[in-house]
């Protein structure tokens, strides 16, 4: 999977995340320039569903905050698809 395309997927789920997380009417292209650690008071959350959700390191937090563009950048960048990994919004099935 190309870069791009794990950007695309990344971006998907991070807005939502963030949604969930802030519940602020505001527009996706607003979303993507806010920087949560600045605006809200309870942000630790929002870091930690990314975290969860692409399998990253508890260090790697300092890494990927920032705007919500930047954390997708580098997020996509973090992220390690295998081939035994499954996407994240991929439901398992036992």
């Amino acid at each position: 999977m190309d870069i791009l395309e794990k950007e695309r997927i990344v971006k998907r789920n991070i807005i939502e995340i963030f949604k969930e997380n802030f519940s602020n009417p505001i527009t996706e292209k607003k979303i993507l320039t806010t920087i949560p650690e600045e605006k809200f008071k309870e942000y630790r959350p929002y870091y930690e569903s990314i975290m969860d959700i692409f399998l990253l390191e508890s260090e790697q937090e300092k890494n990927i905050m920032g705007s919500v563009h930047t954390t997708i950048k580098k997020v996509a960048i973090l992220w390690n698809i295998s081939q035994h990994s499954f996407y994240p919004w991929e439901e398992q099935v036992i």
